[in-house]
């Protein structure tokens, strides 16, 4: 079920450089999110601007939920700077949620702001007690809000070689399995940006390992009226072409979409 609730922000703070952390009360919002959705948000009561600013939800628990943002533009700005008791008009839970990890070896992969659905995931994964490792990439260590600690199966990846291995998450993967042998059942779920997440796409593709990806696109309503959210698709139907068989709304059919199933994540 999906919500229209006006929220109340519990606390918001910078968590690494130009990074931001919110939590939110919204009962009704927390009650039925699930790892990988998302909510719309309207930034101030004030805002005029025609597409709200769709964020994927971090954690969910006890009437709460937290997002993870980089304040690069008036929106996230302006939320940066919210204060505690601030009151914000959310929609949500929206998209689908990550499936199939509890009957594989979950590879979780993040990279830049697309690191919230996994880190929601992996906090999911370490309460239900399954193994999985961990990777995050960003361009520098100032970036990080997670320790390299490959003793416990969590690795972060940085550009400029500053912490962790040295490259982006596909050099990390190549890393961490050498010789390109990878654990039974292993699965890849990812979120980042565009130009990451299709190396991660080629490279589960190459190795034939089974790969989920949460898109992130511009989207103005979230529920698939605006269809501003369009994403390619492999036609699952040779001869029939119509609009839905070869293109998806990544509010409505993801904007979790498996590697095999879409034409590229650019």
């Amino acid at each position: 079920m999906i919500f229209k609730e006006l929220a109340s922000v519990i606390s918001t703070g910078e968590i690494a450089d130009g990074i931001f952390e919110s939590c939110l009360h919204a009962p009704q919002i927390s009650g039925e999110t699930r790892p990988g959705q998302f909510i719309n948000i309207l930034p101030h009561q004030s805002w005029n601007k025609v597409m709200r600013r769709p964020m994927s939800v971090a954690s969910q628990e006890d009437g709460e939920i937290s997002i993870i943002y980089k304040a690069v533009g008036e929106g996230t700005r302006i939320m940066s700077q919210w204060k505690k008791g601030d009151r914000v008009d959310i929609i949500g839970p929206l998209g689908n949620c990550w499936t199939g990890f509890e009957i594989t070896y979950p590879v979780l992969i993040g990279g830049g702001v697309g690191i919230a659905p996994i880190i929601n995931l992996h906090h999911q994964l370490k309460k239900l007690s399954i193994d999985h490792i961990l990777i995050m990439g960003a361009r520098r260590k100032g970036e990080h809000f997670f320790s390299h600690e490959p003793e416990s199966k969590r690795y972060v990846s940085t550009d400029d070689g500053s912490v962790g291995i040295t490259g982006n998450v596909v050099d990390a993967l190549r890393e961490i399995y050498p010789q390109n042998e990878f654990p039974e059942k292993c699965k890849i779920f990812s979120c980042g940006p565009s130009q990451m997440m299709e190396g991660v796409r080629q490279y589960a593709l190459q190795y034939k390992i089974p790969c989920d990806l949460a898109l992130e696109t511009i989207m103005a309503c979230g529920f698939g009226i605006c269809q501003g959210c369009t994403i390619e698709k492999i036609p699952s139907a040779k001869n029939e072409h119509s609009y839905r068989n070869r293109f998806a709304l990544a509010c409505m059919d993801g904007s979790i979409f498996n590697a095999e199933e879409i034409v590229s994540c650019r």
